[in-house]
């Protein structure tokens, strides 16, 4: 299924995801060393420290009775999401407005051996999806390429069945105000006002992203009938390993939390 047409951002925001996929950004490379044993343990045990790369799922709460259950990953692909829930039973769907991204999900299960559905479509539209088709939603740090999160929660509410979680990664908004190139040897600079929504990156034009403020991301959950059961920011270690180079994105984070999940149920 294609996108909106008229969605003039996300036709720009496809261009730059293609164009990591041809550069092998991170976020493009299937998890293809996982050890299946460990998934399965780690979803039962639900450990405090877990190891890379599954501790980028947060919280391993989600990963809990996963066993036959409909899991879409939205807005997250590229093979990596998709694997765990994959190795841990579940019918798992992705859906991508990529597919340089999403032949990384189904690289990772003819790799492992189970079956994946793939979608290219904006996120904002799943209209190639039934209602109540899901038991779980997990969305990864996708929202900042959309421009309403109304739109997403809309859909997301749509097709999760009754009594099914949500899970949606949000940035901290007043961290796309910190300009993570202007490190001066004892911090960084607030450089983009908060009344300021929309930007495009500085050192590549051809992306651009939303600030969400806090008001939009939890009401915004709440009018579709969501019930929020826990909000979790983003593990400290998940970004932020050895010594990053000063005036970097990593490095900044050391100084800015960047994001936080949020689990929601929606009303049985």
């Amino acid at each position: 299924m294609a996108m909106n047409k008229d969605n003039s951002y996300a036709s720009i925001n496809k261009k730059w995801w293609e164009k990591m996929v041809k550069e092998n950004c991170g976020f493009t490379k299937p998890w293809l060393d996982l050890d299946p044993s460990i998934v399965q343990k780690i979803a039962k045990d639900q450990p405090k420290n877990v190891p890379e790369p599954i501790n980028d799922i947060y919280p391993i709460s989600v990963l809990a009775d996963a066993k036959g259950k409909g899991v879409l990953c939205l807005a997250a692909s590229g093979g990596q999401q998709s694997a765990i829930f994959g190795l841990l039973g579940a019918k798992v769907t992705v859906v991508d407005i990529t597919e340089g991204q999403l032949e990384g999900d189904k690289k990772a299960a003819d790799h492992y051996g189970y079956n994946v559905t793939t979608i290219q479509t904006d996120m904002c539209d799943l209209s190639a999806i039934g209602n109540d088709s899901f038991d779980l939603v997990y969305q990864a740090p996708s929202m900042t390429y959309i421009s309403d999160v109304r739109k997403v929660y809309s859909e997301v509410a749509r097709v999760l069945k009754r009594g099914g979680l949500y899970r949606v990664d949000a940035q901290n908004p007043i961290s796309f105000s910190i300009d993570d190139e202007s490190w001066d040897g004892k911090g960084y600079r607030i450089t983009k006002p908060y009344a300021v929504k929309e930007q495009r990156r500085s050192e590549d034009e051809n992306v651009i992203e939303f600030r969400h403020y806090l008001s939009d991301v939890f009401n915004g959950l709440i009018e579709q009938g969501f019930i929020t059961e826990r909000v979790e920011e983003m593990p400290l270690d998940l970004y932020q390993k050895g010594q990053p180079k000063p005036g970097t994105w990593e490095h900044s984070l050391l100084y800015s939390h960047c994001s936080f999940a949020i689990l929601a149920r929606k009303r049985k």
